[in-house]
């Protein structure tokens, strides 16, 4: 999209050719499930560039206030997504995307009321949306309602069996309120449906430390690792399988590793903790 986008600073395209290329490939639908995933810096900060230059020539331009929002968001600058998302809805109320950024982006920036209500707004007029009941569900899981959450993910997973990531959330609900045999089973549906999901095999993994599948479990971590090697809570959760397994050594080696590994990482996915 970048390298596309980057064809607008053509004089030889007129202002209007380069909105309307933005209009048909910035608001793909199928971008949606990506949003979360943080993008390249230096091509992101290139399409807020020239979006700005279109907007001052073409204020009135919803669309183009819901793309930079988006590019905002990859960019984690939250408070300028939102403010982009709040005018392209003031300009344009039946902008449905522009509901599911600010929603996004209320859930990150710790608002998780506006968030839900947002992400609420986005399943009234999208009904079948599996993406929208999953992002909803885990703002309610951040919020703490697990019942809200667990009827958000049943309900993606009616609109899609294969949906990998509310699988995994599931599984964190149901992991801890000790239901093992129920987490499991969502934990294997994610990591069928997506064999790159990592953290449903640290939250697997972590589930099989609960109840003393040791073996099954270190197999788990270190496909988590193979996965994400810099993984900082995969490394400490197999050093404590390989301290139970009588391997102090390792275990020790990977603890001493881990220190040096930045904790936490800007994904959806959530950790069974």
């Amino acid at each position: 999209m970048y390298m596309a986008l980057a064809a607008c600073r053509s004089p030889a395209l007129t202002l209007l050719a380069c909105v309307g290329f933005l209009l048909v490939v910035g608001v793909a639908r199928a971008d949606l499930a990506t949003l979360d995933q943080p993008g390249d810096t230096v091509a992101l900060r290139k399409e807020v560039e020239m979006l700005a230059d279109a907007l001052r020539r073409e204020p009135g331009q919803a669309k183009l206030h819901l793309l930079r929002g988006f590019a905002y968001f990859k960019l984690r600058e939250l408070d300028a997504a939102i403010a982009d998302f709040d005018r392209a809805l003031s300009l344009d109320p039946s902008l449905d995307d522009a509901y599911f950024g600010r929603g996004m982006a209320h859930g990150r920036a710790g608002d998780l009321d506006a968030a839900v209500l947002d992400l609420g707004q986005y399943i009234a007029r999208n009904p079948e949306s599996t993406l929208g009941y999953t992002k909803r569900g885990i703002r309610n899981l951040w919020k703490g309602d697990a019942e809200a959450a667990e009827r958000d993910f049943l309900r993606a997973l009616e609109l899609d069996p294969a949906n990998a990531e509310a699988h995994d959330d599931l599984g964190v609900i149901y992991a801890q309120r000790g239901e093992y045999t129920k987490a499991t089973e969502h934990f294997r549906a994610c990591i069928k449906s997506d064999p790159s999901y990592q953290k449903a095999y640290h939250n697997f993994a972590l589930v099989c430390y609960l109840v003393g599948h040791n073996d099954q479990g270190l197999s788990l971590v270190d496909h988590s690792l193979r996965l994400r090697p810099d993984a900082r809570d995969s490394m400490l959760l197999k050093a404590e399988f390989l301290d139970r397994l009588g391997r102090a050594g390792e275990a020790r080696a990977i603890r001493e590793e881990a220190e040096f590994v930045p904790e936490g990482n800007w994904s959806e996915r959530a950790t069974l903790q």
